[in-house]
C-alpha cells in the first residue's frame, strides 16, 4: 500500500520539482566542463609535457576503483534521518573549493606542480566525485517509484543540465582568451563558474527528501561487501552497461578535451569553440522524446539510433575538418549520441538494479552504482591519457604557434575517427543488452 501511495506522488510532481532535481545535476556538469580543461592548463599555463599530463591523470584514476567499491558499499549500509543517499549531496561544497584550488596552481616548480595537479585531481575524482556520482542513481530511486516518471525526469533534467552546460561551453572559451592569459586568470575563471555552481549545487539536498519506504515484503538488509560484489556477479547487465557507459564518456572527454586544441590549430581561431556550445542548445531537447520511446522503440532503441548518427556525424567531421557549418552540425548529432547514455545512465542503471533484485530477491544498490561510475571515471581518464598521447605521438609541441602535419592528423583524428571508432564499439556491446527482453519475462 505504501509504494502505491509513492507512486502516485511521484507521478504527480510540483513544477519545482524538476528543476530542483537538476539542479546538483547541472552543478556537477559545469564542473566537469571546467575540469576538462586540466589537459589544456596543465600543458599551456604550467607549462607540463602533455605526455606527463595524461600519466597523471590515469594514475589518478586507478584511485578510483578502490574508492568506487567502497562508496558503493558505504552507501548500501548506510541508514540516516536523512535517507541513504541523500547525505553525500554535502560533497558538491569540497568538490568546488578542491576546483578552484586547482586552478590556482602554486609556482612549486615541474615536479611540485606535478604533485600538488595530482593529488588536487585525485580528491576531486576519486573523492568528491565519487560520491556525488555513486548517491545520484540511488537518491533517485528513494525520490522518485515510478518508472515512467523517472523517464520523464531525467529527460526533462537532462534538458536543463544540458542547456546550462551549453550556455558554459560559449562563456569558457571567452574567459579563456581573456582571463586565462593573465597573471592568475585561471583562478578567477574557476572562481566565476565555482561560487554559484557550489550554491546552485546544493538546492536539490535541502527540498527533495527520499520517499522510499521499507514494507514487510521488501525488508532491506545491510549487505556485506562480499555478499554484495556476489550478488553483483549475478547481474552481467551492470558490466554490458559500464563498457557503454565507459565508452560515451570517452567520446565526450576526448571530443571535449581536444576541441580546445581542434579550433586553436585546425580552424585557426579558439573564439569560435564558443559557436559548438551555441548549437549545442539544440542538442538537449531530442531527449525530451526519450519517455515516449520507452513506450514505443525503447530506451535501448532510442540509444542505437543516437549511436548510428553519432558514428556518421565524427566520419563527416574527419572529411570535411574545416567546414564550420560541418563540423559545428555533426558535433551537435554526436554530442546528441553521447548524451543519450551520459544524461539517462540512471534510468539504466535502475532497470540493472530492479533486474538484479527479480533474479536474486535482494536489492543492492550502491554497488551497481559504484560500477559504472567506476566505469564512467575510467572514460574520462582514457580520454585525458588518449589526447595527451596521441598528441605527443603526432609530435605536438605546447604553446608553438605552428604545428606538423602529423601533429594536425592527430588532433584531426582525436576530434573525429576515434570517437567514430568508439561509437561503433558501443553499437556492438549495445547488441548484448537486452535487459528490456528479460524484465518483460520476469513480468510474465
Amino acid at each position: 500500500m505504501e509504494k502505491r501511495i509513492n507512486q502516485e506522488v511521484s507521478k504527480k510532481m510540483p513544477l519545482w520539482y524538476t528543476p530542483a532535481w537538476a539542479s546538483r545535476s547541472i552543478s556537477v556538469a559545469i564542473s566537469v566542463i571546467l575540469m576538462m580543461q586540466v589537459t589544456y592548463y596543465s600543458t599551456e599555463v604550467l607549462g607540463l609535457g602533455s605526455g606527463v599530463v595524461g600519466v597523471i591523470l590515469l594514475v589518478s584514476k586507478l584511485f578510483d576503483g578502490i574508492t568506487d567499491l567502497l562508496v558503493g558499499f558505504a552507501i548500501d549500509r548506510t541508514d540516516t534521518k536523512l535517507g541513504k543517499a541523500r547525505p553525500y549531496e554535502l560533497f558538491i561544497i569540497p568538490l568546488w573549493i578542491l576546483i578552484i584550488l586547482l586552478f590556482s596552481t602554486p609556482n612549486f616548480g615541474e615536479t611540485g606542480k606535478i604533485i600538488y595537479v595530482f593529488i588536487m585531481y585525485t580528491l576531486i575524482f576519486s573523492v568528491c566525485s565519487t560520491f556525488l556520482m555513486a548517491s545520484e542513481t540511488v537518491y533517485l530511486g528513494r525520490a522518485v517509484q515510478d518508472g515512467t516518471t523517472r523517464g520523464k525526469l531525467l529527460s526533462i533534467s537532462g534538458v536543463l543540465t544540458m542547456l546550462f552546460s551549453a550556455a558554459v561551453s560559449i562563456m569558457l572559451p571567452s574567459l579563456m582568451a581573456t582571463l586565462g592569459t593573465q597573471p592568475g586568470g585561471w583562478t578567477k575563471i574557476s572562481l566565476i563558474l565555482g561560487i554559484p555552481m557550489m550554491l546552485m549545487g546544493m538546492i536539490r539536498f535541502v527540498t527533495i527528501k527520499e520517499k522510499r519506504t521499507i514494507d514487510t515484503e521488501t525488508k532491506e538488509e545491510k549487505i556485506s561487501i562480499k555478499k554484495g560484489i556476489s550478488i553483483l556477479k549475478q547481474n552481467k547487465y551492470i558490466f554490458i552497461l559500464s563498457l557503454i557507459i565507459l565508452g560515451a564518456n570517452l567520446v565526450q572527454n576526448i571530443v571535449s578535451v581536444a576541441g580546445t586544441y581542434y579550433f586553436t590549430y585546425v580552424i585557426g581561431n579558439l573564439s569560435l569553440l564558443g559557436i559548438v556550445g551555441l548549437v549545442g542548445l539544440a542538442a538537449p531537447f531530442v531527449l525530451l522524446l526519450f519517455p515516449a520511446a520507452i513506450r514505443t522503440i525503447g530506451a535501448v532503441g532510442f540509444v542505437r539510433i543516437g549511436l548510428i548518427l553519432a558514428t556518421i556525424a565524427n566520419v563527416l567531421r574527419f572529411i570535411f575538418p574545416t567546414n564550420l557549418p560541418v563540423v559545428y552540425s555533426t558535433v551537435m548529432i554526436s554530442g546528441i549520441g553521447a548524451s543519450t547514455i551520459t544524461m539517462m545512465n540512471s534510468y539504466f542503471i535502475l532497470q540493472c538494479i530492479d533486474y538484479g533484485e527479480q533474479k536474486t530477491g535482494i536489492r543492492v544498490e550502491g554497488l551497481p552504482t559504484s560500477v559504472t561510475n567506476f566505469a564512467a571515471k575510467i572514460g574520462q581518464g582514457i580520454a585525458a591519457v588518449s589526447v595527451g598521447f596521441v598528441m605527443a605521438l603526432g609530435g605536438y609541441i605546447g604553446s608553438q604557434a605552428e604545428q606538423s602535419a602529423s601533429a594536425i592528423f592527430s588532433i584531426r583524428s582525436l576530434y573525429s575517427l576515434i570517437p567514430a571508432a568508439i561509437c561503433m564499439l558501443m553499437l556492438i556491446a549495445l547488441h548484448f543488452y537486452d535487459i528490456e527482453k528479460k524484465m518483460e519475462s520476469f513480468t510474465q
